[in-house]
């Protein structure tokens, strides 16, 4: 297959009302922002002037923040309080309708498809993306409650269009209300474990089972839930019609970044994104297709949150196996924290922050089984080397003797083996650091050991993101210009008006552009023979992670995941995501571009158009705008260009200047980067006037030593590995990122002796 031609555009003012001059200081106290920051400036009848955000850039005038109705929009808004009798009948029929729902689901469990086989490829995505708190469930139906509430009311006309889409409902009391976090007064120096009472005024942004947030209001063809239509008013084409045509399988190696820049991506996807699917009985994982994938289950036995995915009898790969039907479950959703009702917004099992809630976990009983004495987290020791604890789930495909089977603080630590590297690896810091901490302070408890190497340890992994990760990412131009890169001193960047969590728009599109630079096959490097030891297929080690237990395993894969390149940015995802991703014992897997794209579409995600308008570039009108090779073969699957996915659109761009990614995916995670920076309390780089659990100047100075290269160097089982690029996210063999010894002075080390308490 032919490379495609990526779209390169000049960015252009958005939706401005007034050409005039752009402003040199924004009037009536407006901010000058990124129009990503400020999605109301895509609204008719918006004034948001243009202004200098810098000598190069243009950005708004925003005076709505994040908010996506106009200031015409949001005065105009009805603040008559709903008639009581509307929300009374919402409230029964809403309560009524559940019942229905969950007995249907009851029901369904006699049915024998209703469930997924465990040796099906489906039942390893439900280990991907399944969680064991009970919360979930109970705030799941609280979600449906309030959906069920918002769709009755619309349908008596007591809540509008505008006011669903501009999620301007919260005059409307659900018939659910969310138990609101209870904070601790003073605030505690320590981040919580469900990230709950970050920001006192808003308890539960970034809090563990809350919703999604939104760049840009849903489309949901009934303004509610229902899943997005053709813009002509068609069905939008299956998501497999579309990965079979556009997501291709073709090497196209990165000449600067390496695999380790891919897994830490997932690394830090992971910590921030969870999805929560529905499930069946107890957790069971829902079936909508008969047998291994011939046929839809029919209506009558299909559960409520099937949206099962069509592939043409004639796909080029599920056609030989007869597979008509992949299995897709929508995520649950989350009631609002003021209670209202609205539009769905889905639930994330993981805190919003970037705070390694996959290496601690999020409740008690999480970490009860991950916490060791003396303020260790508990491992299991292979032959005197520390690897995580192994785990009593039967979460892995091999369960013979001698398989290990790991506990992680998400329960995915064992979805792929690379990434089982970089929960041991973290695992490992955590107990280096506590032990010296014990050392340095003997009259400290082990709780206090535990939770002051907790925060040193979350404080270094994001470092590590601002530092190291965001500018190869983005590129440092745009990462200077969202303020994403580390201050000499403290930083002044807080802002408590702006919420943390992650907008569905990051979770389920822009930061899914890893799926695209893995490399179909891992290359396990001999050091002492000078040549490849194995190279693995990926699908081979997905919840199969023994190998970690061959002693020098886990030197060698550090090694070949510095050398290896990873994949370019590009509408190509190897074959073993597309066809094989969990296949397990089987011939066949998912197609992980197919859930991409449908996940988008459970999430209401705007078409990729829109997006394009939300940062100022022009929308595609027609597709021969497009690259002829693209123009085909996107004309061949969608109606008209607006139809696009922004998961799919977003790969097609060229990347922005030193960075990977294309403008539109770029500008979502800088902001979504910037919200975790601006509104995190407990943000690593925030003096004692805002953070509770504030570093000495002296001690923030040691942790800016920090890099990824030292935490390899400092946790590695130094067998075979004894030297490391200082770049851990760049080629090894790039000039200058040749590996160093561990102690060269281009990896330079924390001195730990600045947290001896005085």
């Amino acid at each position: 297959m032919g490379k495609y031609i990526f779209l390169k555009l000049p960015i252009i003012s958005g939706h401005v009302h007034k050409q005039e001059p752009p402003c040199e200081v924004c009037p009536r106290h407006g901010r000058c922002v990124h129009r990503v920051q400020c999605p109301a400036h895509v609204r008719a009848g918006s004034y948001n002037p243009e202004c200098h955000l810098n000598k190069e850039q243009l950005g708004v005038c925003c005076f709505t923040g994040s908010g996506h109705a106009a200031e015409a929009e949001r005065r105009a808004r009805a603040s008559a309080s709903i008639n009581p009798d509307d929300v009374k009948t919402a409230h029964h029929l809403s309560r009524k309708k559940l019942s229905e729902w969950l007995d249907k689901a009851d029901k369904l469990l006699a049915h024998k498809d209703s469930i997924v086989n465990a040796s099906s490829p489906g039942f390893g995505h439900h280990l991907s993306v399944m969680t064991s708190d009970k919360r979930a469930d109970i705030l799941g139906r609280g979600g449906l409650l309030n959906l069920f509430a918002a769709q009755e009311l619309k349908s008596r006309q007591a809540i509008s269009d505008d006011e669903l889409n501009l999620d301007l409902t919260d005059h409307t009391d659900g018939p659910f209300c969310p138990p609101p976090p209870t904070c601790p007064s003073p605030p505690p120096r320590y981040r919580s474990r469900g990230g709950e009472c970050n920001n006192p005024a808003a308890p539960s942004w970034g809090a563990v089972h809350t919703g999604f947030e939104r760049l840009l209001p849903p489309d949901y063809s009934d303004g509610i839930w229902a899943m997005r239509a053709s813009t002509l008013g068609l069905p939008l084409p299956s998501a497999r019609a579309v990965s079979s045509v556009l997501i291709l399988d073709s090497s196209h190696p990165s000449p600067t970044h390496n695999m380790m820049f891919m897994q830490f991506g997932q690394f830090i996807a992971h910590d921030t994104s969870a999805g929560v699917l529905f499930t069946i009985g107890n957790g069971s994982a829902i079936s909508c297709c008969s047998g291994d994938g011939e046929a839809f289950l029919p209506p009558e036995v299909q559960h409520w949150a099937c949206a099962p995915i069509a592939a043409d009898p004639a796909d080029d790969f599920y056609g030989q196996y007869r597979h008509q039907c992949l299995n897709f479950v929508r995520t649950q959703l989350a009631p609002a924290s003021d209670c209202s009702v609205g539009y769905a917004k889905q639930m994330n099992g993981a805190t919003h922050l970037p705070d390694l809630s996959h290496l601690y976990g999020t409740t008690e009983e999480k970490l009860s089984k991950l916490r060791g004495p003396g303020g260790l987290l508990r491992t299991f020791v292979d032959y005197d080397r520390e690897l995580p604890p192994l785990t009593e789930k039967q979460e892995c495909m091999t369960n013979k003797d001698g398989a290990a089977c790991f506990e992680s603080g998400d329960g995915h630590g064992n979805q792929i083996i690379s990434l089982t590297i970089l929960h041991t690896i973290f695992t490992r810091e955590h107990n280096r650091i506590a032990r010296a901490l014990a050392r340095l302070n003997p009259d400290w408890n082990e709780d206090i050991i535990f939770l002051e190497t907790r925060r040193i340890v979350q404080a270094e992994f994001q470092y590590i993101i601002y530092n190291e990760y965001l500018p190869l990412l983005i590129g440092p131009a745009l990462a200077q210009s969202f303020g994403l890169t580390p201050s000499p001193g403290y930083s002044s960047s807080y802002d408590p008006h702006v919420n943390p969590s992650l907008t569905a728009e990051f979770a389920t599109a822009a930061m899914r552009f890893g799926h695209s630079i893995v490399n179909g096959n891992i290359m396990v490097p001999s050091v002492q023979t000078n040549s490849v030891y194995e190279t693995i297929s990926i699908p081979e080690v997905m919840f199969q992670p023994s190998r970690m237990r061959l002693k020098v395993f886990l030197d060698r894969l550090l090694t070949g995941l510095s050398w290896q390149p990873m994949q370019s940015v590009d509408p190509f995802v190897s074959e073993g995501l597309t066809r094989y991703l969990f296949h397990g014992g089987n011939p066949f897997g998912l197609d992980l571009a197919s859930i991409n794209i449908q996940r988008g579409r459970d999430y209401g995600i705007r078409s990729y158009n829109e997006y394009r308008r939300l940062i100022g570039l022009p929308p595609f009108v027609d597709f021969k705008q497009f690259p002829p090779s693209a123009a085909q073969r996107l004309s061949s699957v969608y109606s008209s260009p607006e139809d696009i996915d922004l998961w799919v659109g977003g790969l097609l761009e060229e990347p922005l200047e030193e960075g990977v990614l294309g403008p539109t995916f770029a500008h979502i995670l800088a902001d979504q980067f910037s919200r975790f920076k601006r509104g995190d309390r407990y943000f690593y780089e925030y003096g004692p006037d805002i953070n509770p659990g504030a570093f000495t100047t002296s001690q923030l100075a040691e942790i800016k030593k920090v890099s990824l290269a030292r935490i390899i160097c400092d946790n590695s089982d130094r067998i075979e590995l004894v030297s490391q690029p200082p770049n851990a996210f760049l080629r090894a063999d790039l000039p200058g990122n040749e590996p160093v010894p561990c102690e060269s002075p281009a990896i330079p080390s924390m001195d730990l002796s600045r947290f001896k308490e005085i």
